[in-house]
């Protein structure tokens, strides 16, 4: 799975490693939308593992 995000890269790989989750987050490269700095990243793993990531990085994002 591919994400662009402007999460900068060392925060997200706090959250896996808080998650628990067994994914591999690679970047792969950085784009620039309306003005916004974004990190291509490419999340791999299993569904589930993957799907455990998201739920704890939409939580993180959210202040949950």
């Amino acid at each position: 799975m591919i994400i662009e995000t402007a999460i900068p890269p060392e925060e997200l790989e706090e959250i896996r490693r808080k998650s628990g989750a067994e994914v591999r987050l690679s970047l792969l490269g950085r784009i620039e939308r309306n003005g916004i700095l974004l990190s291509r990243i490419l999340i791999e793993g299993s569904t589930e593992e993957v799907r455990r990531f998201m739920e704890k990085l939409r939580l993180a994002r959210a202040g949950g």
